[in-house]
């Protein structure tokens, strides 16, 4: 599974997780991508024929994987398809965020359906999804989810996180929530941090995943982490892109062909117990 953990604090929205995918009894894989900056774009009701190209808004929203990776990247496809390519009608069209999480819902729904039989269980995801919101102007946060029931699965969608706060998802997340409660100044990165080296959940693991939403805008960045000892003298320190250790970047691209990869990067100090 996962551990995604989603945060508000103040206008600053954040998803944070880990990169472990798992494949049952078979292994897994530390290079799992969870986070996710999607382009949205909306185009308004055209008075002349020249505007029927023209966008009124463009910006990127966030999305966060939880479960199977089939699905999860599946849906992920399909909401960069429905999110690339919305016009409103009319001048009455309804562009909440909301409103787009109901376009969002049945293909999410329809993916779910056809994986399901197949997969059971396993063949189930939850999406959280973040965007700027044009009819309320603020960051706005939905959690896509199915409900097992006696006789049928069903598919639905809820708001979440509309005030401060934290919330956390996949399998990793009992223990997420009982490291926040202990130590209330970790932030998402450290605690994702400590469950990994606890190794109480085998399904989270790898290198940290981080985006934030910079004003309307979802950026992914990488992660610095510096490793420390009790005497607080700096140990280790490795730089991430998702799963990947990044390495000799600036020496390399004084070298063929001369390009390098711009990247921002979080910074995640931890101390070894």
């Amino acid at each position: 599974m996962t551990l995604v953990v989603i945060k508000r604090e103040g206008k600053r929205v954040s998803f944070s997780s880990d990169s472990r995918i798992i494949f049952g009894d078979a292994g897994h894989m530390d290079k799992g991508i969870k986070l996710f900056a999607v382009p949205f774009r909306i185009k308004e009701p055209a008075s002349k024929r020249e505007d029927l190209d023209k966008w009124a808004y463009q910006s990127q929203f966030g999305i966060a994987v939880v479960g199977s990776s089939i699905n999860a990247y599946s849906v992920k496809d399909a909401i960069s398809e429905v999110l690339n390519n919305i016009t409103a009608v009319t001048n009455l069209s309804d562009v909440s965020i909301p409103t787009i999480g109901s376009l969002i819902l049945k293909v999410y729904k329809a993916v779910s359906e056809d994986l399901a039989p197949i997969l059971h269980k396993g063949g189930l995801c939850e999406i959280i999804f973040g965007g700027y919101c044009l009819a309320t102007r603020k960051i706005r946060v939905l959690r896509f989810f199915p409900t097992i029931n006696e006789e049928n699965i069903t598919y639905d969608f809820q708001e979440i996180l509309p005030d401060d706060g934290v919330m956390f998802f996949g399998s990793g997340s009992k223990y997420g929530v009982e490291i926040n409660e202990a130590e209330k100044d970790l932030t998402p990165l450290q605690i994702i941090k400590k469950v990994i080296v606890s190794e109480k959940d085998k399904a989270v693991g790898g290198a940290l995943q981080h985006g934030a939403f910079n004003e309307d805008m979802f950026k992914i960045s990488g992660v610095v982490e510096r490793q420390f000892n009790k005497e607080g003298e700096l140990i280790k320190q490795t730089k991430y892109r998702r799963g990947f250790i990044v390495e000799n970047e600036k020496e390399d691209a004084m070298k063929p062909p001369y390009l390098f990869i711009a990247y921002g990067y979080q910074p995640m100090d931890f101390t070894l117990d």
